[in-house]
């Protein structure tokens, strides 16, 4: 099953120029069988979407992905749930798959943790937390004892992600590494993937495999 870990939507993501519908139907042609939905997750966020009369971001957030699994369903596509989070306290992404609306209702608690925190968090709530694009211009890179794994291949096409440094960096901590397109808009879309002869249906499939190591980078 050919996978893609990382794309955005307008609908959440405000850098995304892409709808759901619009991104599926891209990843429709490009087969692929898995799309999972890592829009943006942070208080800025939220901000921004408040501002213009959207006061529940928590609704909002799992009401886009909850239209992205139905409109995957009639699409022939199996669409999963993930976000890319940013912690109040720094400028770092992290692409979490396995957190579902209710662990995260409050979800200021959840923006407002440090790294070592949410990893905690994770490991109770077998949630799986990697860094995105760690060597990009202005992200830091952490302990990876407070990671499950780091990006090492993404290939958004405006920004430089240093891929061959986060794959050697993967190596040196024997951090899983994974692969996304970062898609944002047209020309983004399928640009990368990891491949499982796994069958995927839900999200408690993709966190086996990733768990695992039961898959390989395209």
């Amino acid at each position: 099953m050919k996978i893609e870990l990382h794309t955005h939507s307008k609908e959440i993501s405000t850098c995304g120029h892409l709808s759901i519908d619009e991104l599926l139907s891209l990843y429709k042609k490009a087969e692929y069988d898995v799309v999972v939905i890592t829009n943006h997750f942070s208080t800025a966020i939220a901000n921004y979407w408040q501002a213009r009369g959207i006061k529940d971001f928590h609704r909002a957030y799992f009401d886009c992905l909850e239209y992205a699994e139905n409109a995957g369903r009639k699409s022939g596509i199996c669409v999963l749930p993930g976000c890319e989070l940013r912690f109040d306290s720094s400028d770092n992404d992290y692409l979490v798959y396995g957190m579902n609306a209710e662990m995260c209702r409050d979800w200021r608690d959840i923006c407002a943790m440090t790294e070592k925190e949410f990893k905690n968090f994770a490991d109770e709530h077998d949630i799986l937390f990697y860094q995105a694009h760690p060597f990009r211009n202005g992200m830091k890179v952490v302990n990876p004892q407070y990671l499950h794994g780091i990006e090492t291949q993404n290939t958004h096409p405006r920004h430089d992600s240093r891929n061959d440094i986060a794959a050697l960096w993967a190596k040196k901590f024997n951090l899983p590494g994974i692969a996304g397109s970062d898609c944002h808009q047209k020309q983004d879309a399928g640009t990368s993937a990891i491949l499982t002869e796994y069958k995927i249906e839900k999200i408690e499939d993709l966190l086996y495999i990733l768990k695992n190591n039961l898959y390989k980078i395209l």
